[in-house]
């Protein structure tokens, strides 16, 4: 993955800056200039996030994001990539049960096509709703794991059916 490449190149592997970039990712937070402002800013939508904001999460000092989103700004790949990155709306995950859903998350042995498919296709059998589907990117996240909000009750058959596919490592419903 060239992103991973770039981060990787230029700002080394597990480094503050490193550090920085890749929590920007996992929240989809974007970095643009603004008018008036010497360095880059930090974006959820039209929100602006202060530097000491991003840096308390990242376990860094704020002039070290300060200096990375500068970086950024420098290089084209990184800068196009950053100023167009969004996020994607909320996760539903945390107030399923105040909502009346249920959240499914499935947990794989390896990354291959077809997961989300298998496990889609049997809710879809059972007329079963998606409301929404959240899946964890393999190269931000060590054991990334999807998310299916549903409407309604599982299944008992459910979790067999889903753990016989041989990538399928386990199933929770909560």
């Amino acid at each position: 993955m060239r992103l991973r490449e770039e981060i990787n190149e230029r700002f080394g592997v597990g480094g503050a800056k490193a550090r920085v970039l890749v929590e920007l990712l996992r929240h989809g937070l974007s970095v643009k200039r603004v008018p008036g402002w010497s360095a880059p800013r930090v974006f959820l939508g039209d929100i602006a996030i202060p530097y000491k904001s991003v840096a308390q999460a990242c376990g860094v000092d704020w002039r070290t994001v300060r200096e990375t989103l500068r970086e950024v700004m420098e290089e084209p790949f990184l800068r196009e990539f950053f100023e167009k990155l969004e996020n994607a709306g909320p996760f539903l995950r945390g107030v399923t049960k105040l909502l009346g859903y249920r959240c499914i998350v499935v947990e794989t042995i390896h990354d291959q096509p077809g997961i989300l498919a298998y496990v889609s296709g049997i809710l879809a059998e059972k007329g079963i709703n998606i409301l929404q589907v959240i899946a964890e990117h393999p190269l931000l996240v060590d054991n990334p794991k999807l998310y299916i909000i549903i409407q309604g009750e599982v299944p008992g058959d459910f979790v067999p059916r889903v753990l016989q596919h041989s990538a399928i490592k386990s199933v929770t419903v909560y």
